[in-house]
């Protein structure tokens, strides 16, 4: 085991600190990363013991709420079709102003909840952030007008907005950086499991027959479930190895031993104003955030999935039927790339841009058929669903890719910022006047596309020649210096060095 069992636990912890102080140690994790780093190498079954568990216990709830939050955020496509738009009395671009504030909320309070994810426990703020977006998305039951309607998707916004960068710090905190490609695909393809379940129950929704409209039970429904969600989280989640109850001591200090290969540590509440500017002029920071804003354009113009398939002369109930292959493209399509990146290794960008090749092609399918082509059309709209895969990627580059707590906030704050920009810009291409064929809007998407593909190739040239760089300073070492370098650089980890300062930290490509 890690450690050996001893009687006086008070004189453990006067050790413990002892030795974090002695390694300056600034991570979280404290005591555990110290004994982390003192400890022998624990075996591999036993690892593999405590990985299971940590899958078992947090997985499921990153997946979970990451397929509410996409059906919460686009239930506004879903009541689309149900009657929200007339007794919300929406004219002209009423409607993709309504899509669109939702992310000048996420936009506001993108760096300041992540400044308190960095701050505080990061799981049980998420869990709170969890229950007030259900209980803001129940009060869309009783807007009945533009105003209020931009109002609570503004609101909704901003307490959804920690949500992605919330799981990208967990994610960092439990698994490797090998693991981390796998376990973000997982619970990031859950976008297409939430849209493929929030089409489903649209549906049934669709069928209810009562003295309210039928797009109010869609709020009613799915905020009640959220909420109870949240509760949920927010008590049975863990902040960190430091604070799970389902490990014991000795497997606490496993979970920290099975991260120390990320040279990133699992997280520090410290402020480094340096880190700060190095994240701002890191090129390929820089690259991710662009990366993430054309990404988001074409998700923002998928708000209005559901009015151009209904545009191809289809009624509600068929136009959310045809929604579902749609969602089993991202399923397939997320899960499958992220099971591919964990075969192959050094293939994260090159998936990411061949996930842009069928939604190329569908956007040029809708846009040169002819009008009465609908089934073609409507083909050419499934196949935008291998999107997503692009911002999955970048997700998780985001966590295993950069290391200095500061830093990593910067960067993800800027990520988000970006992706809100877009998923703003996205809607506006989509002209009223221009129902059904959106013609702009799905030339916004194109161009959206081609430009994630060519940014992927771009990063991916950046992140090889610094490794290359990295290489060529370790020529003529000594066996023995390179592997003090490696036990320097893992200590680094937790002392908040970051990657530009870590000279044994390599890029995942």
């Amino acid at each position: 085991m890690a450690s050996e069992k001893i009687a006086d636990p008070e004189a453990v912890t006067v050790t413990r600190d002892t030795k974090a102080v002695e390694l300056d140690i600034k991570d979280e994790a404290g005591d555990l990363a110290a004994r982390a780093l003192t400890s022998a190498v624990v075996d591999e079954e036993t690892a593999r013991k405590v990985r299971r568990k940590i899958d078992r216990r947090i997985l499921p709830f990153l997946c979970i709420t990451y397929a509410l939050q996409f059906i919460d955020k686009t239930s506004l496509g879903y009541s689309s079709v149900y009657g929200i738009i007339p007794d919300n009395k929406l004219q002209g671009q009423d409607y993709s102003w309504a899509s669109s504030i939702f992310y000048f909320g996420y936009l506001v309070a993108e760096y300041p909840g992540i400044a308190i994810i960095q701050r505080f426990p990061v799981a049980k703020f998420l869990g709170v952030n969890v229950v007030l977006w259900g209980a803001i998305l129940m009060t869309t039951a009783t807007c009945s007008s533009f105003a209020g309607l931009a109002t609570v998707r503004f609101l909704l916004g901003m307490v959804e907005s920690t949500i992605s960068p919330g799981f990208v710090a967990v994610t960092g905190i439990w698994w490797t950086r090998q693991e981390q490609a796998g376990r973000s695909a997982l619970w990031i393809s859950f976008l297409g499991v939430g849209s493929f379940v929030g089409t489903l129950l649209a549906y049934g929704i669709g069928h209810i027959q009562s003295s309210l409209s039928t797009w109010k039970y869609i709020y009613l429904i799915l905020g009640a479930l959220t909420i109870v969600w949240g509760l949920l989280f927010t008590f049975f989640v863990p902040d960190g190895p430091a604070s799970v109850k389902w490990l014991n001591e000795d497997e606490k200090v496993i979970a920290v031993q099975r991260v120390i290969e990320n040279k990133t540590g699992t997280k520090s509440r410290r402020f480094a104003k340096d880190q700060i500017i190095e994240a701002i002029t890191d090129p390929a920071v820089v690259v991710l955030g662009l990366i993430s804003f054309v990404n988001a354009i074409a998700s923002g113009g998928l708000a209005f999935g559901s009015l151009i398939i209904q545009g191809f002369g289809f009624n509600p109930l068929q136009t959310t039927l045809l929604n579902l292959p749609l969602s089993t493209v991202q399923i397939v399509a997320q899960l499958g790339s992220g099971f591919l990146t964990t075969r192959i290794s050094s293939s994260r960008l090159h998936i990411a841009s061949v996930a842009m090749l069928p939604p190329i092609v569908g956007t040029v399918l809708i846009n040169q058929l002819q009008v009465t082509n609908r089934w073609g059309r409507l083909v050419g709209v499934w196949l935008l669903g291998s999107y997503p895969v692009g911002f999955m990627i970048i997700l998780g580059l985001l966590s295993t890719n950069i290391a200095g707590s500061t830093k990593r906030s910067v960067a993800s704050g800027w990520v988000f910022v970006c992706y809100c920009v877009g998923q703003i810009a996205g809607p506006q291409f989509f002209k009223s006047k221009e129902a059904p064929a959106y013609h702009n809007g799905i030339v916004a998407m194109l161009c959206g596309f081609i430009l994630n593909l060519v940014l992927n190739q771009i990063l991916r040239f950046i992140y090889v020649r610094e490794n290359k760089r990295r290489d060529k300073t370790l020529e003529g070492r000594s066996d023995d210096e390179i592997v003090e370098m490696n036990r320097e650089s893992e200590l680094q980890g937790f002392e908040d060095v970051t990657d530009k300062n870590n000279a044994m930290f390599r890029y995942a490509l």
